[in-house]
């Protein structure tokens, strides 16, 4: 076999398989074409050899939450969740494009950088600017019903004019339900991925179980409050009694859940993101982490907007995680790679070495004697560098 590129290095972490020595990945036309001993790829293939010597090499990252539109928000601070919610809303309306974009390039350029190939990006605004990596979630936003209807036309339109956009509701306290129920219907029809930010903080539970606190103030505030439509259901109680729940959806944050929530969670093989850094800047409680484990929990990684979050680098993510002593580095690894694309939709095309995956592939120095902690801390101190496929 000729024309086929050998990336070979003292170690090769493919995530889904015992590290190898003195490994090598042999690659065709952007994707995997086997990984293995370099001695025994080099009996089968020949082609370029590029040697990076004492050193990882593993798969690039998905990011599976973020929100780039609210980049040129950062540093918002607010006592509460809600208050910096409608701190967020605020800002938005008052962001002019040209400062929008310029800080979503950015942010964009940042991601990339710090070792990420896939990403999930919740937008707002409908633009379909296709960077590479990226897979749009466009949000809809409506408790009122007669708001939620004059809004649905264009959202439907964005949705059905760009196939590979995923549909996403941005929560169960801010969609009105008929429309919650439309949007996975939709999603189901099309074989997408539904998003929904769910259980993040105690004021959603509040309101849903009660229908009072800060988030029914703030609805009222801004006046979309519509009587009639409090569930007195815990969140995902309400999802799972308006059929949102399958292995098609991505519930993100799930922070306020029990383990009743955890076992539903678990029958419906849901998709969970967490996001932890962002959590604990806007003074959130941990997601229950243990009862994650223990009920063995599909688990992937986000790193959520600049809004709520000092940076998009995943890496710091698992850092975060790392130092709670529940998962170790190399889940913490899985979560970040094959697990995340898997909860994008895309298999296991990113986040690992299987043949015909992607050939993203990052390097990393060793650090230490655990091969999947030296990859986090290299992360972490931005000293990981693609050597494959950047873009």
């Amino acid at each position: 076999m000729n024309g086929f590129k050998i990336h070979r290095a003292k170690w090769i972490l493919p995530i889904f398989c015992p590290p190898i020595e003195n490994g090598a990945i042999a690659i065709s036309q952007g994707k995997i074409l086997e990984v293995g001993n370099y001695k025994e790829i080099r009996k089968k293939i020949n082609g370029e050899v590029i040697d990076h010597g004492e050193g990882i090499l593993f798969p690039a990252l998905v990011n599976v939450h973020t929100h780039l539109e609210l980049s040129a928000l950062k540093g918002i601070k607010k006592d509460n969740f809600v208050d910096w919610l409608s701190s967020i809303i605020v800002a938005k309306m008052g962001l002019k494009r040209e400062k929008r974009k310029e800080a979503e390039k950015k942010a964009y350029n940042d991601l990339k950088i710090t070792g990420t190939a896939l990403f999930g990006n919740i937008k707002n605004i409908p633009e379909n600017d296709n960077l590479p990596g990226e897979v749009i979630f466009f949000e809809f936003i409506g408790f009122n019903e007669n708001i939620a209807q004059k809004r649905w036309k264009n959202w439907l339109n964005f949705i059905k004019t760009y196939p590979k956009v995923m549909p996403s509701a941005h929560s169960p306290y801010s969609v009105h339900p008929k429309f919650l129920k439309k949007i996975k219907k939709l999603a189901r029809e099309n074989k997408k991925i539904f998003s929904i930010h769910v259980a993040e903080s105690e004021a959603e539970v509040e309101f849903l179980l009660t229908g009072k606190g800060k988030i029914a103030s703030l609805l009222k505030e801004k006046g979309v409050w519509e009587d009639g439509l409090i569930p007195k259901k815990r969140p995902i109680d309400y999802l799972e009694s308006l059929k949102i729940l399958d292995s098609n959806t991505l519930c993100v944050h799930c922070i306020e859940v029990t383990q009743k929530e955890i076992e539903i969670l678990k029958k419906y093989k849901v998709k969970i993101c967490i996001c932890p850094r962002s959590n604990a800047n806007l003074g959130l409680k941990k997601p229950p982490l243990f009862l994650f484990k223990k009920f063995g929990l599909f688990l992937c990684l986000g790193t959520d907007s600049l809004a709520s979050n000092e940076d998009l680098n995943l890496f710091k993510e698992m850092g975060y995680l790392l130092n709670e002593g529940i998962f170790s580095p190399s889940e913490l690894l899985e979560m970040g790679t094959w697990k995340g694309s898997i909860a994008l939709g895309f298999g296991c095309r990113f986040g690992t070495f299987f043949p015909h995956a992607e050939a993203k592939i990052l390097f990393s120095p060793i650090i230490g004697k655990n091969l999947a902690e030296a990859v986090i801390i290299s992360g972490i101190e931005r000293k990981v560098r693609w050597i494959e496929n950047y873009a």
